[in-house]
């Protein structure tokens, strides 16, 4: 059957080469173009994209994301089918991807599994703790929908803190989408700015209450002194046993030094009107560079995915989980 399916993608490939292309053109219109006219972030809906690529090929169950990619207007659905369609139809004859999407063994990503491979890691670390958190709050929530998946069944608050027009869109998107969005508490906040925290306690939060923090795919558009900020505001006003999740990038990602070809697409997230800041120096000892870190803030660095750590460009990110620790022993 791989043999058979190989012979059909490629026929197929090559027929689809000029929808391909109109594919590409469709999504960089809709999620550059019309993002930036809504006023949200572009980069939001290449992750739900990649969320849907992953339900998709089997590589994650995910159908809310599916109802609410469905629902955006910041996005196309048509062009992803042009681009993918050949190599649904073999994955769907042969029952396996080949190239892309697939997941890498740890420490063995590309720049290609960003998306899928961070995805599946937070997903892990959130399993861990799901059971025994009592708050979620998911900063720069973005267009995730594992409030609304995930955790829906753990009966934990949940709160969503992102820039208003994001929340905006996402909320008359779930809406629209038929998804129930009752147990979520969406808070409008800018990281960039200081005391987001007192708007998420204004919301409900209790900080007395064990809880999840999920931080993911934001620290990197943001300045070194906002990211700390926001630790030191989780840390400060989290109970004990609270937990945060985030991930932290490589200055040579953020530089768009890691890779060649790197620089094009960040030519494309300026003219969206995004660009990356804040990386630490992962060449080295990468594991103690996260450590000192994170302990500087007053959080105990635990599980750590340092991604494509075995490639030959080295470690590009880091998907990490931190405890906090008591204030006599923050460095």
């Amino acid at each position: 059957m791989n043999v058979i399916a190989l012979v059909i993608f490629a026929f197929v490939q090559i027929l689809f080469i000029p929808l391909a292309i109109l594919g590409l053109i469709l999504i960089i219109y809709k999620q550059v173009y019309v993002s930036r006219q809504l006023g949200v972030s572009s980069t939001a809906v290449e992750v739900i994209n990649g969320r849907w690529i992953m339900h998709i090929f089997g590589l994650r169950e995910d159908r809310v994301s599916l109802q609410l990619h469905r629902a955006l207007p910041n996005n196309s659905v048509l062009g992803l089918w042009l681009i993918f369609f050949p190599s649904y139809l073999r994955y769907r004859i042969c029952g396996r991807t080949y190239g892309y999407p697939v997941i890498p063994q740890q420490e063995e990503e590309g720049l290609s599994h960003l998306v899928t491979a961070r995805t599946l890691y937070f997903d892990l670390l959130i399993d861990k703790y799901r059971n025994s958190i009592e708050q979620f709050v998911c900063l720069g929530a973005g267009f995730d929908t594992r409030c609304f998946s995930r955790l829906k069944s753990c009966q934990v608050h949940c709160f969503e803190l992102d820039k208003e027009k994001t929340q905006q869109l996402k909320i008359a998107s779930l809406s629209k989408a038929g998804i129930d969005a009752s147990h979520v508490t969406f808070v409008p906040v800018d990281f960039a700015k200081p005391h987001w925290y007192e708007k998420l306690k204004q919301a409900g939060y209790d900080s007395a209450k064990r809880t999840m923090f999920l931080w993911e795919g934001v620290t990197l558009y943001l300045n070194e002194k906002s990211v700390r900020t926001s630790l030191r505001e989780i840390r400060r006003h989290s109970a004990i046993g609270s937990v945060v999740l985030c991930d932290i990038y490589a200055k040579s990602f953020v530089e768009g030094e890691y890779a060649s070809g790197m620089k094009s697409p960040q030519v494309v997230m300026k003219a969206s009107g995004e660009q990356f800041g804040f990386g630490l120096e992962l060449s080295g000892d990468a594991k103690l560079e996260l450590t000192y870190f994170m302990a500087s803030e007053g959080l105990r660095l635990q599980d750590t995915y340092l991604m494509g750590a075995r490639t030959k460009n080295g470690i590009f990110m880091a998907v990490l989980e931190a405890t906090t620790i008591p204030s006599e022993l923050i460095l």
